[in-house]
């Protein structure tokens, strides 16, 4: 997950229903149908990558933190920003690095190149080549953030900007200018042939990004969690299935003469089905972000140390499996792949899970044995500290992963105001409470019609959904993992 929009896990939208949570299977792929071959581009290496989030206020020194990463092993690291002492502890290491433009900062370095000039030469310049940086992420699932939707075009001129910039010092070759994107950039992707993008990003967004990066042959980051698929839908969805302990032979479902035996096999196909829809079946794509939860809180199941070893030790056997393996609907293709995170991030919102998906403590202890390499011990072999995590699971219960009710992102296409209006005043009488969109008060900013429906929309279906009540306002609402709430203004679950 990204550095700053945690509950980023959660942002994964995992419907309810099975067919659209399986289909929380979405996102990420893989290369192109060009790229059968398995033949990555040479700017990354074969091994895998750590991301590396510092949402904490008790992390020991960027020194040590590097030092950590190249015990563990890892090619590449990904951080989410520019820090310059970041960039500097990762000087003369030779691990390959992504820096990021955040979010933020997207619509100054839209306006105009000279302002991108700048930011490559107080952020770029000074580091490379001593620190490897070999990618430049412009915003982080920017396409999530339903609150700066404005953002979401502003990545458009902000990309070749950035890129202009580079050609300029001789440096497109060698750093690539990407983005990260989140599984809820699918509105459908079960059974992962039919993988599609969102209506309200593909042709306006995604079509030209996907276009620039195509030409300037970079790659996608593209950050995808199984956990979050399965702790949706348990009784649907195997454990096995979504940590890679099924046989490999074991085919969970076949999709259009495929076959599946692990989840996010699942959900990178389905990415790549999308691409293809828009005409970029050959994009590359690196799996920006993937991992699992060691603890979370009471009503959340499978978040423990055995399956997190578990989820990520098979994940690095299959990254680093040579021949390489690819997915069923991409065989032999080698997938650049990050693990989440290197640290527990202490000031991260949200559950529980959110502060827990590091692979050390802040003090530098492993919170479970692992390396990213082919060094790693077979799985059997892995001694797992005891965290009185009980037994796994057969069947876990329900699900009770938090989700709101916001405006669904159709519903601003298509319903007009004066009924969005009308659904917001019944939600109001009919038991939201309304009193913290009024002016001067927390959820009164944006002053939107949208913002506003959503605040009562979700205000009134945590009330009453335990009387059974839907998330639906005639269309104009959507269940959402995402959590909507910004800054004072929190949305509600319960």
């Amino acid at each position: 997950m990204a550095a700053s929009s945690r509950y980023r896990r959660m942002q994964r939208t995992v419907p309810l229903l099975f067919a659209l949570l399986v289909a929380a299977f979405g996102h990420l792929v893989i290369l192109s149908a060009a790229a059968d071959s398995g033949v990555f581009p040479p700017f990354y290496t074969r091994a895998l990558g750590i991301n590396y989030g510092r949402v904490a206020d008790n992390l020991p020194s960027p020194s040590s933190a590097v030092a950590l990463i190249k015990n563990l092993q890892a090619g590449y690291v990904k951080i989410y920003d520019a820090d310059p002492q970041v960039l500097s502890a990762l000087s003369n290491t030779a691990l390959q690095v992504t820096i990021t433009v955040r979010n933020q900062d997207i619509s100054n370095i839209s306006s105009s190149p000279t302002v991108a000039e700048q930011w490559v030469q107080a952020n770029v310049l000074p580091h490379y080549p001593s620190t490897l940086i070999t990618a430049i992420m412009v915003g982080n699932e920017v396409l999530s953030d339903y609150q700066n939707q404005a953002t979401w075009l502003l990545m458009l001129p902000a990309m070749p900007n950035i890129h202009a910039s580079l050609l300029n010092h001789g440096l497109a070759d060698s750093i690539k200018v990407t983005t990260s994107l989140a599984m809820d950039v699918l509105s459908s992707s079960y059974p992962p042939s039919e993988g599609t993008f969102r209506n309200d990003v593909a042709s306006p967004v995604l079509q030209p990004l996907l276009d620039f990066v195509n030409r300037t042959g970079s790659f996608v980051f593209l950050d995808i969690y199984p956990f979050f698929a399965w702790s949706a839908n348990p009784a649907n969805v195997t454990l096995d299935y979504a940590t890679f302990s099924l046989d490999r032979t074991a085919a969970e479902f076949d999709d259009a003469g495929l076959s599946y035996s692990n989840m996010l096999d699942a959900q990178l196909d389905a990415v790549l089905a999308a691409m293809g829809r828009l005409g970029f079946p050959g994009v590359n794509v690196v799996v920006g972000e993937t991992g699992w939860p060691t603890k979370g809180d009471e009503n959340q199941q499978g978040t423990n140390v055995p399956n997190a070893t578990r989820y990520n030790q098979q994940l690095v056997q299959k990254v680093l499996a040579d021949p390489p393996r690819g997915t069923p609907r991409r065989p032999g293709a080698f997938i650049p792949t990050f693990i989440f995170s290197l640290f527990n991030e202490d000031q991260k919102p949200g559950p529980n899970t959110e502060r827990n998906w590091g692979l050390f403590y802040p003090d530098g202890t492993p919170v479970y044995p692992i390396v990213l390499s082919n060094d790693a011990p077979a799985l059997s072999h892995i001694s797992v500290p005891s965290q009185n995590n009980g037994p796994l699971p057969a069947s876990p219960p329900s699900p009770v992963s938090p989700q709101w009710c916001v405006v669904s992102p159709v519903a601003v296409a298509q319903v007009d105001e004066t009924s969005l209006q009308a659904a917001l005043d019944y939600a109001c009488g009919a038991g939201a409470d309304c009193s913290l969109i009024e002016p001067g008060e927390p959820c009164y900013l944006p002053n939107t019609l949208v913002s506003h429906a959503s605040y009562a929309f979700n205000s009134y279906w945590q009330k009453t959904k335990a009387a059974d009540a839907t998330c639906d306002f005639h269309g104009a609402a959507v269940l959402t993992s995402s959590d909507p709430s910004v800054g004072d203004c929190v949305f509600d679950h319960m």
